[in-house]
């Protein structure tokens, strides 16, 4: 049987039956940047995989794994923009080849082909020939344009919630153990060469996905010891962490959640030693308002920020939480906790995901990050600086990950977070390798979905691999969204923010926003040839209108 090959961008999807986008044989990119395509192929036999190209030392393929799901979307939700409903496995993690052997069984097979370019790459033009070789030989070619400017990533706030007792269950280490503290490193070196750059500081185990009266593993990073007359605080753990997170290439950091989710009523877990024994002092048992709780806070924010700036951090690229996802019903508990932290960690900032803007009107918050279904009034409001976010409930019309969606409607949130000038961007699945509520920890190359809990791509986007993380496609998609993000900047920097956005929408050929935009591959292919046009001109801008960008 012949090899039947298909060449996709890194926006399309292949089943093992099926391919969803349009064939593709070249590429665009700056000087610096990172440019992804896929090749399927199917058939039978085995072939020695040979990579011909000038950039060959630049290139790194990766064999694309397919994971089970029970939920790839809600099932009684449907608006029209789901890529692929069915229940089958479907592509997901990425495994750098370690070999140049690949099997062609049982429908399509995938290589993704990731190229890194260094910032003095030469302009032209560049092959890359992948060839396939068994008893016959099979070849397929890309041409990659490198334009003679180099990439200028935006300092943009991104964090995906990191949960370092994921880490140490699914790799059945002791918490801080030598070997979790080189786990926690290898997956923060993927989270950076993916654009992430904010970190979720434990400073307390974060009470995040928590049932009530259950607890997840402690890897709350400060000791303490109570006393007859207060506390006694060390660092020296709180330290290790910010200093790999800064190794790593993380620039902002914000500390886990002081109260309990959906509505501050509560004190996360906190053990401390007590009489030289280690106990929970404070937990689902403590009403996170009463006296025994605040006076504990009182002691440590202030003990904290001074290690904090000890660290040459500041208010600058620090943030502080209170509660996650608050509802308008508990927007009074939410204010009395406010209360409580607002002068103990200002001039530091509070940032909470929240969708009603009573809370940011309030001044409860300092920055408002706000789900991206429900951002217009936000915008309409003119909030200053404004973060958006997205997890499960981002379902409707709007930007998100799941598997059931497509690639392009994951990318499309760069092009957002620049028209709309968001700082910030949050989601909470970095790796939440739980079932919902954290009833049970899961295996997730066989449980996507969190116990269909939640659509499958939402709760994580790394896997488990190798002693470290691998990318996810959809992560790889998402550092694709942030580099149209970034240079869209770079078209303001050099023609103004009029113009840039007027381009946009040219290309779009119509006004975006987080509910309205183009649906299909062919806009970001687009959008990056004009953005690199103008980028590379001399002299003024042309004048934009939908027919001549055609």
């Amino acid at each position: 049987m012949s090899l039947q090959i298909k060449q996709l961008s890194s926006l399309g999807k292949i089943f093992k039956d099926k391919v969803y986008g349009k064939s593709q044989r070249e590429l665009l990119a700056l000087g610096g940047q990172e440019v992804s395509y896929q090749i399927g192929y199917r058939g039978e036999g085995e072939y020695k995989i040979k990579v011909k190209s000038k950039l060959k030392e630049y290139i790194t393929l990766f064999d694309v794994g397919y994971v089970p799901t029970s939920m790839p979307a809600y099932m009684n939700i449907d608006d029209g923009f789901y890529e692929h409903r069915e229940i089958t496995p479907f592509p997901d993690p990425l495994f750098e080849k370690k070999n140049n052997a690949v099997k062609a069984k049982g429908g399509y097979n995938v290589l993704w082909v990731n190229i890194k370019l260094p910032l003095d790459m030469p302009a032209g033009k560049y092959d890359i020939t992948v060839e396939f070789k068994g008893e016959e030989t099979y070849t397929t070619s890309m041409t990659l344009s490198v334009a003679p400017i180099n990439f200028k990533p935006k300092d943009f706030i991104f964090t995906e919630w990191f949960h370092t007792d994921c880490i140490a269950n699914v790799h059945k280490v002791g918490i801080y153990s030598e070997r979790h503290w080189k786990l926690i490193e290898n997956y923060m070196k993927t989270a950076t060469e993916h654009g992430i750059t904010m970190i979720l500081v434990p400073v307390l185990t974060p009470p995040l996905d928590t049932a009530v009266g259950g607890e997840r593993s402690t890897t709350q990073l400060v000791d303490i010891e109570k006393t007859d007359t207060g506390y006694n605080f060390s660092f020296e753990r709180l330290h290790r962490f910010i200093n790999l997170a800064k190794k790593c290439g993380f620039r902002y950091f914000e500390i886990n959640h002081m109260f309990t989710q959906w509505g501050a009523e509560f004190a996360p877990k906190v053990i401390a030693t007590v009489n030289g024994e280690q106990k929970r002092i404070f937990g689902w048992e403590t009403d996170s308002l009463g006296e025994e709780y605040v006076e504990f806070l009182k002691a440590l924010i202030p003990a904290l920020i001074k290690e904090l700036r000890a660290l040459d951090l500041n208010e600058e690229n620090v943030f502080f939480h209170i509660s996650d996802e608050p509802n308008q019903n508990q927007i009074e508990r939410y204010r009395l906790a406010s209360k409580v932290m607002t002068p103990l960690v200002a001039p530091f900032k509070i940032i909470d995901a929240l969708s009603h803007i009573e809370f940011y009107n309030e001044g409860l918050v300092g920055a408002a990050v706000c789900g991206i279904d429900a951002i217009e009034q936000f915008i309409e409001q003119s909030v200053p600086n404004l973060w958006g976010y997205y997890c499960c409930g981002q379902s409707w019309e709007v930007s998100n990950r799941f598997f059931a969606m497509s690639s392009a409607r994951n990318r499309i949130i760069g092009t957002q977070i620049y028209k709309f000038g968001l700082s910030g961007f949050l989601h909470w699945g970095y790796n939440f390798y739980n079932t919902q509520y954290s009833k049970k920890q899961i295996n997730p190359y066989q449980i996507t979905d969190a116990g269909r809990a939640f659509p499958s791509g939402d709760a994580f986007c790394v896997y488990p691999h190798n002693g470290g993380a691998t990318p996810s496609l959809r992560l790889k998609v998402f550092k694709e969204a942030l580099d149209d993000m970034s240079m869209l900047y770079m078209l303001e920097e050099k023609y103004g923010r009029e113009y840039t956005v007027k381009l946009l929408d040219a290309v779009a050929n119509e006004h975006i926003t987080f509910r309205k935009y183009p649906r299909d591959d062919e806009f970001f292919f687009k959008l990056r040839k004009y953005v690199v046009k103008e980028l590379t001109k001399k002299g003024a801008p042309r004048a934009i209108n939908v027919t001549n960008l055609k």
